[in-house]
């Protein structure tokens, strides 16, 4: 933790962030993956993956260094909307990372295939269209060297109210073993599903439905 009290402020994400935000995935979540590309490929699916499906997208800043970030999607008409650029990114990002999966064994497969699963899980939730439905936290994730100051908490609030003047009358998140559970549940969302193992996966990881209403 810095020594010295620092000013955090809060802005709308812009493309020049990415690898910053991405870098932050890698440092909460990946620290044990081998390999600096292949956690650098990890963070980059959690950071694409998560801007493809988000319309609102904000992050903690300090000296303009990113020590936070939140993204989020709303969808009151019960269907995902996605952004065509980011969509291919995401293509794109995918194709090098199935690559190294398969090149890291099945501990890397399996970490690879409980990402995708979380956005499986949440397109079916969305089409139900449940009131919990209407938005979701897509990413939220905070520099390690910074947790504990109330920055998750701020970005949280911050995503909740965009979501509740856009008229959204509930909230979402689904997550995996990498996240912490407690912290959702402390927000006000309470489990609603979860789910271990899939097609290619032995089932030691465990993807968790959240949900609340506004």
């Amino acid at each position: 933790m810095p020594s010295e009290p620092c000013q955090i402020r809060h802005r709308p994400f812009r493309d020049g962030d990415f690898d910053a935000v991405t870098d932050l995935c890698v440092r909460a979540w990946y620290g044990g993956v081998e390999g600096i590309y292949d956690r650098i490929v990890f963070g980059r699916v959690m950071t694409v993956g998560a801007l493809r499906r988000s319309g609102v997208a904000r992050v903690a800043v300090t000296d303009e260094r990113v020590v936070g970030a939140c993204f989020g999607g709303i969808y009151p008409n019960e269907r995902l909307v996605v952004n065509e650029e980011w969509d291919q990114r995401f293509k794109d990002t995918m194709v090098v990372a199935r690559k190294r999966a398969k090149l890291g064994g099945i501990r890397i497969e399996e970490r690879l295939f409980s990402k995708l699963r979380m956005y499986t899980v949440a397109d079916v939730f969305i089409s139900r269209g449940y009131a919990t439905a209407q938005s979701e936290f897509n990413l939220l994730v905070v520099h390690p060297q910074f947790a504990g100051r109330g920055i998750g908490k701020r970005l949280f609030d911050d995503a909740l109210g965009i979501f509740a003047r856009a008229g959204a009358q509930g909230c979402f998140a689904v997550v995996d073993d990498d996240f912490d559970l407690n912290f959702l549940k402390a927000q006000g969302l309470g489990i609603i599903e979860m789910r271990h193992g899939a097609s290619g996966d032995s089932g030691k990881r465990t993807v968790s439905l959240l949900a609340r209403r506004l």
